[in-house]
């Protein structure tokens, strides 16, 4: 009898359509983080040629004189001769000394991380650049996001900006100004300026961005440690 109640109570829930064909988010994964430390906190440094400025995931976009940096092993796609680039993982220990590098540029990139991983790589740039150092990132933030991808609150708006803004292009988490700020802030970075594309105090940082379509939707902003 009680079988027989259990299979049926199977079959109802089964043609309950928010039971079997809802999508549920994420599901938790275990995450070890002394095995993680153990793995990663001696990486290897490597070798700079003494360069002081660093572009972060920098895909295709090489910077000449510039260290550059991605995921990507470099038998992945064609690197110009005379480009100086190595494959990293941004979301671990950086391979690079403390208080090293003097200016940094990420564009369109912080949006591809979890709000934690986000973290960590904030704090090993804040680690591996020296004091007076500034980071200069270029990214979708939420205030932009909003206004583009959410001009209503209905169902069906939010749920095709779920596609269009996060999951159509990997994008996980977009800071808005205070939370960067705040995150900054508690890291050590002395100052956060928000800037204009393209407009540095530091002509080094300037004209760097590639993506003019972009204008409304990024922030630019500049953190000095």
């Amino acid at each position: 009898m009680i079988k027989t109640r259990s299979f049926l109570l199977f079959k109802l829930l089964d043609k309950l359509p928010l039971v079997k064909d809802i999508e549920f988010g994420q599901s938790y994964s275990s995450f070890n983080s002394q095995k993680f430390i153990g793995k990663t906190k001696n990486v290897k440094l490597i070798n700079d040629q003494g360069i002081k400025q660093i572009n972060y995931a920098c895909g295709g976009k090489y910077l000449q004189d510039w260290l550059n940096v991605d995921f990507h092993h470099k038998n992945s796609f064609i690197v110009p001769d005379n480009t100086i680039y190595y494959a990293v993982d941004l979301t671990s220990k950086h391979p690079f000394p403390d208080n090293h590098f003097e200016f940094g540029f990420a564009e369109d990139f912080i949006e591809h991380l979890q709000q934690v991983d986000s973290i960590i790589f904030l704090s090993e740039c804040f680690r591996t650049f020296k004091t007076g150092g500034v980071l200069r990132l270029a990214f979708p933030g939420l205030e932009g996001v909003l206004a583009k991808h959410y001009p209503t609150n209905d169902y069906e708006t939010v749920v095709v900006a779920k596609e269009e803004a996060y999951t159509a292009w990997g994008h996980l988490h977009f800071y808005s100004r205070e939370e960067l700020t705040t995150v900054a802030k508690h890291i050590g970075f002395s100052e956060v300026n928000f800037m204009e594309y393209g407009v540095s105090n530091h002509p080094v940082l300037a004209g760097l961005e590639t993506r003019e379509e972009q204008i409304g939707l990024n922030t630019y902003v500049e953190l000095i440690k």
